[in-house]
């Protein structure tokens, strides 16, 4: 174990080298009015009797303690740090996200009863995307040790962030994602799990496993997602597909009225292959989740 105190803003502390000057300053005057006479004696033994006052000698007190707070509020404004540093053996996971961003996510898993009363409210209805990053938030601030990175897919697949232990930026990265961020036009789930893979080819962790979130059948991607299954198979990774949106035709936004009216919806049908999402499952030994 390790501690010290670190400061926030170490420049600060330059300033405490002005206080002796400001000090000097103060009671130069004083110094210059001391090495002349004012009044002349005939005898100095006359000062001598006179003796000091205790006002006299606590003179200069209110300089020195306006000079202490002055150097403390220096020192409070460098922001003073106790660190204490720990090294504790843990057994934390390696995870990594593969989030579907192709355009069927913009979909809406309400019925038109539900979507009637967000509507006659005014709020915006979450589609499957926001559900989805909202859910990892979640999971993200149930983590502690493990370390977590993720890869966004569409059309292709994209490392969004590698392997790191600050959750602080996972979340942000997290609230700053939007549809229409890469092309959504495919769901390159093949090529999602392939770079998922590759960031975790070198991971010592214990346990390393993949978490595919995703409404659709593959389309698109130059890497069969059952042949990305055998790879992280042989890597040890374990891969946990999760199909988000029920089957069927679901509400999705086409187009909004003029001069910012309601938004219009029409049912569209999207492919799932709740099979294929199985199958990588059972490869790897994850399992398979239907939300």
């Amino acid at each position: 174990m390790m501690s010290g105190v670190t400061f926030a803003h170490p420049w600060v502390l330059g300033l405490l080298l002005v206080l002796p000057l400001a000090l000097f300053w103060r009671h130069a005057p004083r110094m210059i009015a001391r090495s002349r006479g004012t009044f002349l004696f005939s005898r100095v033994s006359l000062l001598r009797v006179r003796g000091t006052t205790w006002r006299a000698r606590l003179v200069g007190l209110p300089d020195l303690l306006m000079i202490l707070a002055l150097g403390a509020l220096i020192v409070a404004m460098a922001r003073p740090q106790s660190v204490i540093a720990e090294d504790v053996e843990v057994d934390g996971i390696d995870i990594y996200l593969a989030l579907d961003m192709s355009g069927s996510m913009r979909a809406l898993d309400l019925g038109e009863q539900d979507l009637r009363k967000h509507m006659l409210s005014g709020t915006e209805p979450a589609n499957r995307f926001v559900s989805a990053t909202e859910t990892l938030k979640e999971f993200v601030q149930s983590r502690q040790h493990d370390r977590i990175g993720m890869v966004v897919f569409a059309k292709d697949a994209y490392l969004q962030f590698p392997l790191t232990l600050d959750y602080n930026t996972i979340l942000n990265m997290l609230g700053r994602l939007r549809l229409g961020d890469i092309d959504t036009g495919g769901t390159a789930i093949g090529n999602a799990l392939g770079r998922a893979i590759g960031g975790l080819k070198d991971s010592e962790a214990k346990t390393k496993i993949i978490i595919l979130i995703t409404d659709g059948d593959r389309r698109g991607g130059n890497i069969s997602p059952r042949q990305a299954a055998t790879l992280a198979k042989e890597l040890g990774v374990k891969i946990f597909p999760i199909l988000v949106g029920k089957e069927g035709a679901a509400l999705v936004p086409v187009q909004r009225g003029l001069f910012g009216g309601r938004t219009q919806y029409q049912r569209v049908e999207f492919p799932i292959n709740p099979k294929l999402l199985q199958e990588i499952a059972e490869t790897t030994g994850g399992t398979y989740t239907r939300v």
